[in-house]
């Protein structure tokens, strides 16, 4: 790491206050910060394991979760990252059907729950844009970059004021196109890509997708590779059809790939020479079944790439599926739901790539699932019931990893339920180890958010961050 970087990091860390709670040159995932959480799913592989997020309670079950709300609300929250244990950022607003006016950027508190500083950075009721969740990421400069509609800001993390702004290209009408996340490559290249909503049609947030006369009626994706030192569009390319789920970046064989799901395949292009190009050399066919609906997002695994079938809901059992980073044709699948009826996995996979393991939902099925890849398969190591469709966190070291995710009562619908709780599992097993109290309902397309000291954020649809502490069990404190 330069001196340069180093110092830049020393200014950031200063800069809000935490520094003495990171050591910069430890930083073990480009381009991210090397705090605990700066970008949504952790790696840009999007593996969401949260190695230094530990689980405070005890293996055996006999567990209490403590309960804190935050005193101000933060309308639809999507994410938080960190830059310090004393610097939590929350980004939200961004589900126009839920109420949500318009993406911003907001400094919480940890101590207290409390708003620091927010920058509402849009508000699309008065613009009339489609107003569609993007995401807040920390990069190791220091700075929070925030992409919105087909906006990427900069923000100095001190005080959320705007250093920088880009507008991002579109093949449809601006205020119908979004930019649902992005990824990073080792060198702090961004890569993003486009959505849309069916131009002339004035539906909100995911309901685009729905309740549009034909929301396929829409142009190809555009993947954009951006220099976040400048701003500036590095390169741009369409993609060979419109890409539902989120972007994967990695690095394999010294190669930088970016990773694409589109209706019934994956794409994967290579980002060399500041330039992307889509790699027909890698090729996996067609991965969804007669029946099943299109994949979520790829999580990288090592040698491998990981998702699920069933993006949208569907009336056959689910796959889960992996593919082989250097031979495409070498691919593994399985249904760990049996023969469900009913199927619905909207959120991408998680997995350990130390252990080979993904796990997956499937929110219709009413079940979560632990899966180890072989060299002649994927085996269901454990199922247990779960009704989810919201990512899952796993968190802790190596011999402690714990599996964290939310969990409807079965006496309401998925989706539209009005309360949930959050599951903490042993990972090894499948074994419930903590449960929390009744909540209001989590924010839909969210994951419980890993935090330090054992803390963990609950995102509700009321627009509270919940706190939640898992301790041992203690009468006493009844």
């Amino acid at each position: 790491m330069s001196s340069q970087l180093l110092t830049l990091l020393s200014l950031a860390l200063a800069a809000v206050g935490g520094g003495s709670t990171i050591n910069a040159q430890t930083g073990s995932n480009p381009p991210w910060f090397p705090s605990l959480m700066a970008f949504e799913h952790y790696d840009s592989g999007r593996t969401k394991l949260f190695e230094k997020a530990h689980f405070t309670g005890s293996f055996a079950g006999d567990d209490a979760v403590d309960v804190r709300i935050s005193p101000g609300e933060y309308p639809t929250p999507y994410n938080v990252v960190y830059l310090s244990r004393d610097s939590l950022f929350v980004y939200g607003g961004a589900y126009g059907d839920k109420g949500g006016t318009g993406s911003f950027v907001a400094r919480v508190d940890p101590q207290t729950l409390e708003t620091v500083w927010s920058n509402q950075l849009i508000n699309t009721v008065e613009t009339g844009e489609w107003n569609y969740p993007g995401v807040v990421s920390a990069l190791q400069d220091g700075f929070l970059y925030a992409i919105y509609g087909h906006r990427l800001s900069k923000l100095d993390p001190r005080d959320g004021r705007v250093v920088g702004q880009i507008e991002l290209p579109t093949l449809a009408a601006p205020g119908d196109t979004s930019y649902n996340g992005m990824s990073g490559l080792p060198d702090g290249t961004l890569v993003a890509k486009s959505v849309y909503r069916q131009a002339g049609c004035t539906e909100q947030g995911f309901l685009a997708f729905l309740k549009c006369p034909d929301p396929t009626d829409v142009p190809n994706s555009i993947v954009v590779a951006i220099d976040p030192r400048t701003l500036e569009i590095i390169d741009q390319v369409v993609a060979p059809e419109f890409i539902g789920g989120r972007i994967t970046a990695t690095t394999f064989q010294n190669h930088s790939y970016v990773y694409l799901t589109g209706q019934t395949t994956v794409f994967r292009y290579t980002y060399e020479d500041r330039r992307l190009m889509l790699d027909t050399s890698w090729n996996p066919g067609s991965v969804v079944l007669p029946g099943q609906t299109g994949p979520t997002a790829v999580a990288v695994m090592n040698d491998w790439v990981a998702f699920a079938t069933n993006a949208t809901p569907a009336a056959r059992a689910m796959s889960v599926i992996a593919i082989n980073q250097a031979d495409a044709s070498k691919q593994f699948s399985s249904h760990p739901f049996g023969r469900s009826p009913q199927s619905w996995s909207p959120s991408a996979v998680t997995v350990d790539p130390l252990r080979n393991r993904i796990f997956v939902v499937d929110g219709l099925a009413g079940q979560i699932a632990s899966l180890e890849l072989h060299d002649n398969g994927l085996q269901t190591l454990w199922t247990a019931p779960q009704r989810t469709i919201e990512f899952l966190a796993l968190i802790g070291s190596a011999d402690r990893r714990v599996l964290v995710g939310t969990d409807v009562p079965t006496d309401q619908p998925i989706p539209g339920n009005t309360q949930d709780w959050v599951v903490w599992r042993n990972a090894d097993n499948g074994k419930e180890i903590a449960r929390s109290p009744l909540l209001q309902a989590v924010n839909g397309g969210t994951m419980v958010e890993p935090a330090y000291a054992g803390r963990m954020y609950f995102l509700a649809q009321s627009g509270n961050i919940i706190e939640l502490t898992v301790r041992p069990h203690d009468p006493g404190q009844e």
